[in-house]
């Protein structure tokens, strides 16, 4: 099997993602670097696959079902993880005539899936893992000739630390997008009190200039807010609530979360690993958890041992090649 990967790709803010995951995947000796041809050619082909499929053909070979079962052998098998459509490598077609093709996708949410749906039949993708179980789901319905399945997001735990509790300096951490609701029941309050509430002070602006100094933060933080999209940009994830890297990122670097847990986060964990905000009482519930924070290193201590052991992206590839293993001719 080779693993597509596309240095173009740098400028997504979610890159470092792709690149952990990339790195537990080329961990295995049975995967090889494929790069593709330069970025105007990937994409002069795409133009061209999109004008011959326009006249009812396509230079894109049909899936080799026997092949297709367990490509962890075969050299002609592509796999790529994509954290947005727009840079599909499977265009470099140098290298997809040579077999079948299968993808890891990030963000596959409503609004995209009429456009996820018409690339994975153009490219005639085999196997189509995405990261939300309901977005799996949806997928599958109506994508019959593709092995669809839900691979949660991973993490590589090494990547992170933690500073002891008592050493831990920002009392509440907000990362990325804001649940706006929370964060203004919460800022004066925090201000008052003198808690110190790190968040995006200006729309798009990163909290942490650099990837060291965003590991350095979480590691310092007692809690880590975690809301899925669904609650904070519902125009763009519809009803779909899935677990994101921000959830494994705060649990290793043992911090609390405090948020809303993802249904299908009930599957992942054993118990409840995220406190739900109580939106009734929301700075009298933080004020009771900066005061008694001991009380909650039992959760943070198994929270960081479940991640270690089950949620690595080392785990989620042996998850891929153990559905590779099981997989049945589309």
């Amino acid at each position: 099997m080779k693993l597509i990967v596309d240095s173009s790709r740098c400028n997504h803010v979610s890159f470092d993602t792709v690149v952990e995951f990339e790195s537990a995947i080329l961990a295995d000796p049975l995967v090889e670097v494929a790069r593709p041809s330069g970025r105007f050619l990937a994409e002069s082909q795409c133009l061209l696959q999109r004008v011959v499929r326009k006249l009812g053909y396509s230079i894109v070979p049909d899936i080799d079902p026997e092949r297709a079962l367990n490509p962890m052998g075969d050299p002609r098998h592509l796999f790529a993880v994509l954290m947005r459509l727009d840079a599909i490598p499977f265009g470099d077609y140098r290298l997809a005539l040579n077999g079948n093709r299968s993808a890891f996708l990030f963000d596959a949410w409503p609004d995209r899936h009429d456009l996820i749906v018409a690339l994975v039949e153009e490219y005639k993708i085999n196997h189509l893992f995405v990261s939300a179980s309901q977005a799996a789901d949806a997928l599958r319905a109506r994508l019959p000739k593709t092995h669809v399945h839900w691979i949660p997001e991973g993490i590589n735990p090494d990547e992170y630390h933690f500073d002891p509790p008592e050493e831990k300096s920002i009392d509440v951490l907000a990362l990325g997008r804001k649940y706006d609701a929370y964060h203004q029941a919460i800022v004066g309050h925090c201000e008052e009190r003198q808690r110190q509430y790190h968040y995006e002070k200006v729309k798009g602006q990163l909290v942490f200039d650099s990837r060291s100094e965003f590991i350095d933060g979480l590691a310092r933080s007692k809690i880590v807010i975690c809301v899925p999209s669904s609650v904070t940009h519902p125009e763009r994830s519809g009803a779909i609530e899935t677990m994101t890297i921000r959830y494994l990122q705060a649990m290793a670097s043992k911090c609390l979360v405090l948020g809303h847990m993802p249904a299908e986060m009930g599957e992942l964990f054993d118990d409840q690993p995220v406190i739900e905000i109580d939106m009734q009482q929301p700075t009298f519930q933080l004020d009771t958890i900066l005061d008694h924070y001991a009380d909650y290193l039992p959760l943070i201590e198994r929270n960081y041992q479940v991640v270690r052991q089950h949620h690595s992206w080392s785990h989620r590839w042996e998850q891929i090649k153990q559905i590779y293993q099981n997989a049945t001719p589309t």
